[in-house]
This record gives C-alpha cells, sequence and structure tokens, in this order.
C-alpha cells in the first residue's frame, strides 16, 4: 500500500506544493502584480496565487486511482485519503507562520470548495472553481475604496471570523460528505 500512495496517488506532490507556496511567499515578499478590476485596474500581492498550488496538487493527488487495486485493497484507501489531506491542512495551518493564516485559511477554503464541486464534477472542475473564485475576487470584489465585498472571502484578512467561519463551516461539509461517499474525492 505504501508504493500505491508514492507512486500512483502521488500524496508527495502535495508537501512539495507546500513547501513552494511557502517559498514564493518568502521570496516574493510584498512583490504585487497589476490586474484588471471593475473599478480600475487593481494590484494584487502574488502570494495571493499561491493557494492554487496546494489545492491543486490536493485534487490531483485524490483524482489518481487505481479502481482496480483499490477495490481489493485490504486497507480502505478512503482512510489513507482523509489522513493525506488531514496532514495537507495541517501542514498548510502550520505553515501559516511562514505564508500568513490568510494564505493558509485560503488554501483550506479552495480545497474544501475544490472537494465539493470535484464530488459532482470532477477533480478538474474543482480546480477551475477556485481559480474562478480567485479571479472573480480581484475583479469585481473590491470596492473602490479597498472594501471588500461580503461574498469575497479569500480577499479577507487573516482576523476575519467570517472567513474563518465559512472555512470551518465548508470543511465540516466536506468532512460529511466525503465519510457518506466513501471514497470519492
Amino acid at each position: 500500500m505504501r508504493l500505491y500512495v508514492t507512486a500512483v496517488r502521488k500524496w508527495w506532490i502535495a508537501a512539495a506544493a507546500i513547501i513552494l507556496m511557502a517559498l514564493v511567499c518568502q521570496l516574493s515578499g510584498r512583490s504585487r502584480i497589476e490586474l484588471p478590476a471593475l473599478n480600475g485596474s487593481g494590484v494584487t500581492p502574488l502570494a495571493y496565487f499561491t493557494p492554487l498550488l496546494v489545492s491543486s496538487a490536493v485534487l490531483h493527488c485524490l483524482n489518481r486511482r487505481a479502481d482496480h487495486i483499490e477495490r481489493t485493497a485490504v486497507v480502505a484507501v478512503a482512510a489513507i485519503d482523509a489522513a493525506s489531506v488531514a496532514s495537507v491542512f495541517t501542514l498548510c495551518l502550520a505553515a501559516g507562520f511562514v505564508t500568513g493564516f490568510d494564505t493558509a485559511r485560503n488554501v483550506l477554503l479552495l480545497t474544501c470548495i475544490g472537494l465539493l464541486i470535484a464530488q459532482v464534477g470532477n477533480s478538474a472542475s474543482g480546480i477551475t472553481a477556485g481559480v474562478m473564485l480567485l479571479i472573480a475576487s480581484v475583479v469585481a470584489g473590491r470596492g473602490p475604496a479597498g472594501s471588500h465585498a461580503w461574498w469575497a472571502v479569500v480577499l479577507y484578512s487573516s482576523s476575519s471570523i467570517p472567513a474563518w467561519s465559512l472555512t470551518a463551516l465548508l470543511l465540516a461539509v466536506v468532512g460529511i460528505r466525503s465519510v457518506r461517499a466513501s471514497g470519492n474525492p
């Protein structure tokens, strides 16, 4: 089973994505990129897009499956996946000391949204939903005075209780749905 986790599911990619996210956040510092917005042009920190590295890596790992092996496995692959996703979330929160806790929260948020979408569609649609949420937040989620729209949760600061509450709620929903889905991402 260890070979299956490392060669087929490739959970080590998620750990590498967390390290890459932390490196990009550290090396980019306060680097900003100019992006179009509805109220003119907006300047966005480069680190704003780094949660996509981890969320897409998690969805990629969950999408890689060999059904004939999973059906005959003695160890429940769903339990291994749940433990791996939980460890990725824990590592992201630990990396929050380096990247900022808003980035760690956004990893959890985008991954949870991606997992919910992947249960209905596929992992590519889950990744796309995260990308579209980030782009929509940059383009339409900011007011002219720098305020945030209520739905642009990824723009909220790390001290925002509503953003953390929504993330915790989505995390609970994903946990309940994945227990009921019995192994499907």
